[in-house]
């Protein structure tokens, strides 16, 4: 990412500063209308009070690049009255300890997977109100990103506004596809038809083991299909089912591949696409790739639409977003309000998009825009990521963490071949039930 100009920011322990010094033209104005209001009035145009807006980076899920790049720098143009202070989440700052000291923030930024323990603490605030205030057209918003938010609440109450999201896709090595003659891969893929492609990939060559198509982890897979892990009425877990043995069927073709298996290594990660460069396909999140794209400079990648099931073409992984939700213990709603106006605005949202950041915007000119700043995404398939449209995410409940893990340690005994997939799946079933029922 290119260097930018940046503003007075002071750091003290967990908590940075931005404050703008400077006036603007469209003070108060996030969409940046400059024209005069009604009657010119004097009063219209007293320029706005300087406010301070508080913001929690849960699990610091923003750079300092991109807060600087996509939230200080245009908020310092776009409302010069207000003071951005981002709180990160580390020791002595966590939600719990803010949340007892009566200090929490008036924003609170994370994803949407991220946002049970933020309902448990019931910070949540129905935004519906200061939408139509300020009025935000949730109409330029992807609805499918709307609709993600919406599921935390059955009353059609609107806890958060997302700001940008993150997309999957099929990463792959093009050296490799050439040093062994095999075409490359193509958008909408079956899983299986990938499976087979890394089939002609895998081998042993000059000391090197080739691994043509590492799926990654189970549950990643079960993003496609929008899979629940928990029944919070009974406290079971949701894996013995036909969904995830067809998951579990097809990882065991991939893992069944000859010379995939090599002395018990089955797990290749994305170190061994972007490091050791001995994997020829791999499914990646569109940040992995952004935030890689040093490193990567070193391979020759391109990317297709994320591969699914055949009854399933067309569906990417689950909505994941990351959301800016009005905290109801703000005592600045309305300037919060004005922050996230501002850098949801389309001028913002183009500068993330060109910049390798997903936009939450319906706009197809945002979207056609994407990664064209990025030197390192000249000439690739990078509308790969807009070519398949995400999963309204199942229910998420605070217990999913438990049944994931079981559910990815099972991968084990599938790759060595020491259980089959029925076995496996009613023995992930009963560990992840025993440890539910020790939660209740």
């Amino acid at each position: 990412m290119k260097e930018f100009h940046r503003t007075t920011v002071c750091f003290f322990t967990a908590l940075f500063v931005v404050t703008a010094l400077t006036a603007c033209g469209n003070a108060g104005n996030p969409d940046g209308n400059t024209s005069d209001p009604p009657g010119n009035k004097q009063a219209d145009t007293a320029p706005p009070k300087p406010v301070t807006v508080t913001m929690f980076n849960q699990s610091n899920g923003i750079s300092d690049d991109r807060l600087q790049q996509f939230i200080l720098e245009p908020l310092k143009q776009k409302l010069p009255h207000v003071t951005f202070e981002v709180v990160k989440d580390a020791k002595g700052t966590t939600m719990d300890e803010l949340v007892a000291a009566g200090n929490f923030t008036d924003i609170n930024y994370g994803s949407n997977p991220q946002f049970p323990p933020y309902l448990l603490k019931e910070l949540q605030y129905d935004m519906n109100d200061l939408v139509k205030k300020h009025n935000l057209d949730l109409n330029r918003f992807d609805p499918t990103f709307i609709n993600a938010v919406k599921t935390f609440d059955d009353k059609g109450k609107l806890y958060a506004i997302p700001f940008s999201t993150n997309l999957g896709v099929l990463i792959y090595n093009k050296d490799i596809f050439d040093r062994f003659g095999v075409a490359y891969p193509k958008d909408g893929m079956t899983w299986d038809e990938t499976v087979e492609l890394g089939r002609k990939l895998t081998r042993t060559q000059d000391g090197i083991n080739y691994i043509g198509f590492d799926p990654g982890v189970a549950t990643d897979i079960g993003q496609a299909l929008s899979l629940p892990y928990v029944d919070t009425q009974t406290m079971k877990a949701l894996v013995n089912n036909d969904q995830w043995k067809k998951i579990f069927d097809m990882l065991k073709r991939a893992y069944a591949v000859p010379g995939f298996v090599n002395a018990g290594k089955y797990d290749y990660g994305t170190g061994g696409f972007i490091k050791d460069r001995n994997v020829a396909m791999r499914p990646i999140w569109a940040l992995q790739i952004m935030n890689a794209k040093s490193d990567l400079a070193n391979v020759n990648w391109d990317v297709v639409s994320l591969p699914n099931f055949k009854e399933d073409l067309g569906q990417g992984r689950e909505v994941d977003i990351h959301m800016l939700a009005i905290s109801n213990v703000s005592k600045n709603k309305d300037a919060a309000m004005d922050v996230i106006k501002a850098i949801t605005s389309d001028e913002v949202q183009r500068l993330m998009s060109e910049y390798g950041t997903p936009t939450v915007m319906k706009n197809e000119e945002i979207k056609k825009a994407y990664g064209s700043k990025l030197p390192e995404y000249k000439g690739k398939n990078v509308q790969a990521f807009f070519k398949t449209t995400p999963r309204v995410p199942h229910v998420i409940t605070r217990y999913d963490a438990t049944v994931r893990t079981e559910i990815n340690n099972g991968r084990k005994d599938i790759a060595t071949g020491n259980k089959d997939v029925n076995t496996l799946i009613r023995e992930i079933q009963e560990k992840s039930d025993q440890k539910l029922s020790e939660m209740k």
